[in-house]
């Protein structure tokens, strides 16, 4: 027969304990009804869920339908051992931490434990707020280990992306537009698809959304779509459960480590066939399973994709399902490139002079008014990205002018406004800034190309 435990309320545990029980989901296996008792008694009212099984089968079902944090387990039951049937589950997928409890203490048990996957290891008859100290441990340790590979994720999405999150810059109606609709899409649930070109701030938005949402506090996952096989895909979004020495190890995929967060595929117009399928399952089932696991686990995480082409151009080429399409394609949202807004062209520039010359350690060198209107005529193809791109370069160099260098003024989807702009600065660049001089040779009123050049900044 069991050790009974020592029994006390629980209220002398730190109060710093209870903010980390209250979101936790915990199962209680142990086919001793008074421990049983004792252990809800001790977390019922501290934790979000409190679920107790007599055997390892009632355990297996409850695992089967809910998810948790940790499951507190006794060693010595009826049939199979705590050990044993931890082993099992970590084979079949086991996405929780196990505390083990047993009331013969030995080296072999606690090696045997170690290895079936258990994270601590209690001794009975022990006290409740031993038992609590142990779960608040674990749940520390499990939130470390996902900040960890989230901040993996934050490196591979790149330095500027997490520099500039909250930066999606301007002041024209365009941008304004965008950032009211991104708000718009924040507040529901929603999935969401951000077109644009490349380097027109479509990771920035993504952010945005994700910040100004419901899920703000929970993480932010960035996967690069482009040159993602089959394989690469799955073992990093969904994990894996893999053999190792020591017995079968879980690996934590994206989708386990941001739970509750947002997932921005980019690119994902890039994803071949069988990628799709597998998103296709999963959001109509609202499961995932991580590879060489028999259990699923819930799916709870937005989903914001990025394209370049139109996903439904895609659609009608058969190089993406429209099943797919109409999952994602809930709230659209376009950002137009910088040659359709050109008042933002200035600001983001003064923008990234300020950060990357802080960044440097610099001041930045002056820039003419020669300059600033040959700016305003380059079309920006890479748009932001290139922007930047310029102004750092400008920075190393000590000269915007020098810079300039190698700029095309020539792009394939320029608008009609554009060509104008182009051809109207070009023009004010060869009369040397002189407006009254470059309308008498464009053959318009002065005021017009004060009204241009005031709408441009320049």
């Amino acid at each position: 027969m069991q050790a009974s435990p020592s029994v006390q309320t629980g209220h002398d545990a730190p109060d710093h304990f209870e903010a980390d029980l209250a979101e936790a989901r915990v199962l209680i296996v142990d086919d001793e009804i008074g421990m049983r008792n004792f252990l809800q008694k001790t977390l019922q009212g501290r934790c979000a869920r409190v679920d107790v099984a007599a055997d390892a089968e009632e355990s297996s079902r409850l695992l089967d339908l809910y998810t948790y944090d940790v499951v507190v387990l006794d060693n010595i039951m009826p049939r199979q051992s705590g050990v044993n049937w931890l082993g099992e589950q970590q084979r079949i997928g086991f996405f929780a931490d196990a505390i083990l409890m047993t009331a013969y203490a030995d080296l072999d048990t606690a090696i045997a434990a170690i290895r079936a996957g258990a994270s601590d290891f209690l001794l009975k008859p022990f006290r409740s707020n031993q038992i609590i100290n142990a779960i608040s441990q674990s749940l520390k340790r499990a939130r470390l280990r996902r900040q960890n590979a989230i901040l993996s994720y934050e490196l591979e999405a790149g330095k500027d992306l997490v520099r500039h999150r909250e930066a999606l810059l301007g002041t024209s109606p365009e941008i304004q537009a965008v950032r009211e609709l991104i708000k718009r899409a924040a507040a529901t649930p929603a999935h969401a698809v951000i077109r644009g070109e490349v380097g027109s701030g479509k990771q920035i938005a993504a952010r945005m959304l994700h910040s100004h949402s419901p899920r703000a506090e929970r993480p932010f996952i960035w996967l690069q779509c482009s040159g993602m096989n089959d394989e690469l895909f799955q073992n990093r979004l969904f994990g894996r459960v893999e053999a190792t020495v020591d017995g079968d190890q879980s690996i934590d995929g994206m989708l386990l480590n941001a739970m509750g967060g947002t997932l921005f595929l980019d690119d994902v117009e890039l994803l071949s066939s069988n990628c799709q399928n597998m998103l296709v399952e999963m959001l109509t089932t609202g499961k995932f399973r991580p590879l060489g696991a028999e259990r699923s686990l819930p799916l709870d995480m937005r989903i914001i994709c990025s394209n370049v082409r139109p996903l439904r151009q895609a659609v009608e080429e058969r190089s993406f399902r429209a099943d797919l399409f109409y999952l994602l394609n809930v709230a659209e949202i376009y950002l137009p490139p910088l040659r359709e807004r050109p008042e933002d062209i200035l600001t983001i520039l003064d923008f990234f002079t300020e950060s990357f010359a802080a960044r440097m350690g610099s001041s930045a060198p002056e820039m003419s008014p020669a300059v600033r209107r040959k700016i305003m005529a380059h079309p920006w193809p890479g748009n932001v990205l290139e922007l930047g791109n310029y102004v750092e370069r400008a920075l190393i160099q000590r000269d915007f002018a020098s810079a300039l260098g190698g700029f095309a003024l020539t792009d394939e989807n320029e608008t009609l406004a554009t060509v104008e702009r182009r051809h109207i600065l070009s023009v004010l660049e060869s009369c040397g800034g002189n407006r009254s001089e470059a309308a008498r040779r464009l053959g318009v009123a002065r005021k017009t190309i004060d009204r241009k050049c005031q709408a441009w900044g320049v």
